[in-house]
């Protein structure tokens, strides 16, 4: 008995596969940049309470939370840029319990903030500075930890 070879495109001899979405072969989307941000965020003083030290990094909250629609980020990759806040570098990298020397999660669970909600809605006020720089001096008020 004959094999029949299928007619679609695809099998046809000489044609070429159309190429799968990133999201069919599980690749990570493109990281969304705004740089216009994150020019905003490293005006402000530093996020951590009674802190208020100037000048900042602008660090990333890189931890996943499904609850805030966060996904998880690789080693080597950033996380977009509304998932930002403003850190003083000892707070940031530099301090014995600063962010990157411990799991990111205990390290905004132990200053009070609420980290994902806070970078939100600064993002929301991008630009406005007198009103982000409202919402830093306030955060532990405004944007408890879940618990």
């Amino acid at each position: 008995m004959a094999r029949i070879a299928p007619m679609t495109p695809i099998y046809q001899k000489g044609q070429i596969r159309p190429r799968a979405m990133p999201e069919a072969l599980n690749q990570r989307r493109p990281r969304r940049r705004d740089k216009a941000h994150l020019a905003a965020v490293s005006a402000l003083p530093c996020a951590v309470p009674g802190c208020g030290r100037e000048p900042v990094h602008v660090a990333h909250v890189r931890y996943a939370d499904a609850a805030e629609g966060a996904s998880l980020c690789g080693k080597g990759q950033k996380p977009d840029d509304w998932r930002v806040l403003p850190l003083c570098p000892e707070h940031h990298m530099h301090g014995p319990e600063a962010q990157h020397a411990t799991n990111e999660q205990s390290f905004w669970a132990m200053h009070r903030i609420e980290p994902y909600a806070l970078a939100r809605a600064l993002y929301g006020l991008s630009g406005q500075h007198d009103k982000m720089r409202f919402l830093i001096e306030h955060a532990t008020l405004i944007f408890p930890p879940r618990d």
